[in-house]
């Protein structure tokens, strides 16, 4: 027998908390490991121990039920009993996403996420590295005997992105959603499109407990929802297991209805990524960005409403109290507008306006009104010209994309949207830049004159409060020359009470509203409409009051994508179909089981391991090969083995590489072994019959130890191994090396191992040379 090899201990660490041994998932791209605690806390974890991220339980008796990271391992999907689930960023940990799997959901019973090609090129065939100089200079090209450009397809695949400045971040609090606040969560959620992403789709799959299967793309691009399949009107299926491989359409759902044990295989044929539009990664990782944009646009309206509002507020009090003054006095007909623009007019101030200037308002309260004023309307200015412009010109970019798309998209494609109504889209996008403009420029106007009439009002003050006996001072002389008395009329006249900012962020009433939102709904533009009823109401006409306002246009904007959001996912809901389910193995209830999916020539094969019912020292592993015609699988067989692991108990069981096993596996005498069963030796298949398990070749417990204990599992025995992850790498080329994480008996430690690949364990045994192979 060979000697074990010694693994290599690269972290440890001790927990506070027990951890459910089911929810631990090790990111593929990094040393990072995820874990849940059975207080429902979501850790994550370096291997030098650090805590990179911890999610506090939400609110009531929800529980997490699955976590997963993306196959790149830039995002971490957790679900909760309540059918939400949340998008982690590795590097921000900050929720980029949240999505429901829909409606009265009571738990999720698996998740699954994978990533497949499209066999679509990122690029039309070019000669090499060619120019578009080069290219459009060769004669053959001209003379069209070569056709090596899809002009279409390429100029929509440039990178637009990338020149556009970068969205600026919302300040904190005020309503703003976390992942907006700073700058690393931004700009992984708003990354630009890479060519080199065109021939690839990630597809998102999770189960629920009411039996559908919820399907979405690019991180929360929702396809929809599937009822599962069920035999002979039993329950619908649960979702137990799920599978993909890169360069394989359909996908492996390993399915079990409640009440029984047996499991079933069901593909699930995604045709939209082999037989839909050229254009689906460009058109649902856009769709995904638009979505992103119109949350961050929605977010930035909110925040403009509340800083106008805030300026509103505090001088709104003091206008009131001096109002309901001037209203007791014998002249009731006057208001505070009208009693300043007399002072500014003649000089002459009016006893109660004097005393309200003097005693109530005085140098504090100005001070108190200036930074009121001067600081809502800055800000205002920020978020239109840093964030809401810029965002509408991404939407511009984005949906100019689109409408390309819907032009030059081929005779048998349908992506669901025609180019007319992202035309309508791209009108109401001019209809907010043009109001964001308006706003734009009355906050500057604004400020300006608040600035003369706080000076005015400054000089006033003062000026009432001295002496009347004495005559005025060279510097108060001064002081009153630069005013600009002009602007301060213009301000009490203009803005004091009615400011013109209200026409677009002011609130109207329910019946303006819907007479607003109905003109909106009619699938007409609204430019050339919105800037008449802008005219009107500059010359002080009647006019439509809800059409302006920011509030209305964000939410048919939103609408208006929605639709389009729809359309998309219906169209790509139709190329889904699922298989009719096929038994694979009656198992152990509760034991441990995996699915791995290879290639094989043509043909592709998914792999079921299982501990059999009964059987708690014996392992069965179905193989299902099927082929994919046209994105739609045929099966073309199902066949089983087993092998008995001597008198020993399978604590847990993983498949790597498709097909090759590794299993803690633990002795009677309590003593635990990691086993490395590769995919050879286990080769007695037989074709699977229902209610008849294959029979197993036995080992003795010291065959086991010799044949597969190829690994020793350093450690005390204060760590007894229970359960093992195996880092899914997303780099490929990466084979020499297997990474794991073990966690104890105990729930409390876990240790990461580092497993050598093939070819260093066989350099290590032939280095061995008096120790004979087995």
């Amino acid at each position: 027998m060979a000697k074990p090899i010694p693994l290599e201990i690269l972290s440890e660490k001790s927990l506070q908390h027990p951890v459910d041994p089911t929810l631990v998932a090790y990111c593929p791209s990094m040393d990072l490991i995820a874990l849940t605690t059975t207080d429902q806390q979501v850790l994550i974890y370096r291997l030098n121990g650090q805590r990179v991220y911890g999610a506090a339980r939400k609110a009531g008796p929800l529980k997490v039920e699955s976590i997963r990271w993306k196959p790149n391992g830039k995002l971490l999907a957790i679900s909760w009993s309540d059918g939400s689930v949340r998008l982690i960023g590795a590097e921000s940990s900050k929720i980029v996403h949240q999505f429901s799997t829909g409606d009265n959901v009571n738990g999720v019973t698996c998740m699954g996420w994978g990533s497949n090609l499209t066999g679509k090129s990122s690029k039309s065939e070019r000669k090499g590295d060619a120019t578009w100089e080069e290219l459009l200079g060769d004669e053959d090209v001209l003379a069209g005997n070569k056709v090596p450009l899809d002009l279409p397809r390429d100029l929509a695949l440039i990178d637009i992105e990338r020149s556009l400045p970068k969205l600026s971040v919302l300040a904190a609090g005020g309503g703003s959603e976390d992942v907006f606040c700073s700058r690393s969560s931004l700009d992984a959620l708003f990354r630009p499109f890479d060519p080199k992403d065109n021939n690839a789709v990630d597809v998102m799959i999770v189960g629920t407990n009411e039996g559908q299967v919820h399907l979405s793309i690019y991180d929360s691009f929702v396809v929809g929802s599937f009822p599962s399949p069920s035999i002979g009107g039993a329950d619908p299926f649960h979702l137990v297991l799920h599978s993909s491989h890169e360069q394989c359409s359909t996908h492996t759902l390993l399915m079990k209805c409640p009440d029984s044990d047996s499991l079933y295989f069901v593909p699930m044929d995604l045709r939209f990524i082999s037989a839909s539009s050229e254009y689906l990664s460009l058109l649902a990782s856009r769709s995904t960005n638009l979505q992103n944009l119109l949350r961050y646009i929605h977010q930035v309206q909110t925040l403009m409403v509340s800083e106008w509002k805030s300026t509103q507020e505090l001088p709104g009090r003091f206008l009131r109290n001096i109002n309901e003054t001037l209203g007791e006095s014998n002249n009731g007909d006057r208001n505070i507008v009208q009693a300043l623009y007399h002072s500014v007019a003649t000089g002459h101030t009016f006893p109660a306006v004097k005393e309200w200037l003097v005693d109530e308002l005085a140098e504090r309260g100005l001070k108190r009104w200036e930074k009121a004023v001067v600081t809502g309307l800055e800000s205002l200015k920020r978020l239109v010209h840093e964030n809401m412009l810029p965002a509408l010109e991404r939407c511009s970019v984005i949906l100019s994309r689109f409408s390309g798309i819907a032009k030059f998209q081929g005779p048998n494609d349908t992506v669901g949207f025609s180019s007319q109504q992202i035309s309508l889209i791209i009108d109401t996008v001019a209809c907010l830049h043009l109001i964001g403009s308006k706003i734009l420029i009355q906050v500057v106007d604004e400020l300006e004159l608040f600035g003369a009439f706080s000076s005015w009002l400054r000089f006033e003050i003062d000026r009432l409060a001295s002496d009347a006996s004495t005559s005025p001072k060279d510097d108060e002389l001064e002081k009153e020359a630069t005013i600009d008395h002009s602007k301060v009329l213009l301000y009490l006249q203009n803005c004091m009470t009615a400011s013109p900012l209200e026409v677009c962020l002011g609130d109207c009433t329910s019946e303006d509203y819907n007479h607003g939102w109905n003109q909106a709904d009619q699938g007409l533009p609204m430019f050339d409409l919105l800037d008449k009823q802008l005219q009107k109401q500059e010359k002080g006409l009647s006019y439509m009051k809800p059409l302006p306002r920011v509030e209305l246009l964000c939410k048919y904007l939103s609408m208006q994508a929605k639709t389009i959001f729809g359309q998309i996912a219906e169209a790509e809901k139709r190329n889904v179909l699922l298989g009719y389910p096929q038994e694979v193995g009656v198992a152990e209830n509760d034991g441990p089981k995996d699915v791995g999916m290879s290639k094989k020539k043509s043909t592709f094969q998914t792999h079921v391991v299982l501990v059999p019912k009964g059987f708690p020292s014996s392992i069965q592993m179905s193989r299902i090969t099927f082929g994919v015609a046209s994105g739609i699988s045929t099966v073309h067989g199902i066949e089983s083995a087993a092998i008995q692991l001597g008198t020993g108990r399978i604590k847990d069981i993983k498949i790597f590489d498709g097909e090759s096993l590794l299993i803690l596996w633990e002795t009677t005498s309590d003593t635990t072994y990691l086993l490395s069963i590769p995919s050879d030796a286990i080769s007695n298949y037989t074709p699977y019959a229902k209610h008849s398990p294959p029979r197993p070749a036995i080992c003795s417990n010291d065959d086991v130890v010799s044949r597969f204990s190829r690994f020793e599992l350093p450690g005390t025995s204060a760590f007894i191994p229970e359960r093992l992850e195996i880092r899914r790498q997303s780099n490929k080329d990466d084979k020499d090396s297997i990474r794991i994480a073990v966690l104890g008996k105990d729930r409390l430690h876990y240790k990461v191992f580092k497993i050598p690949g093939p070819d260093s364990t066989r350099r290590a045994v032939e280095a061995d040379e008096d120790i004979p192979m087995s």
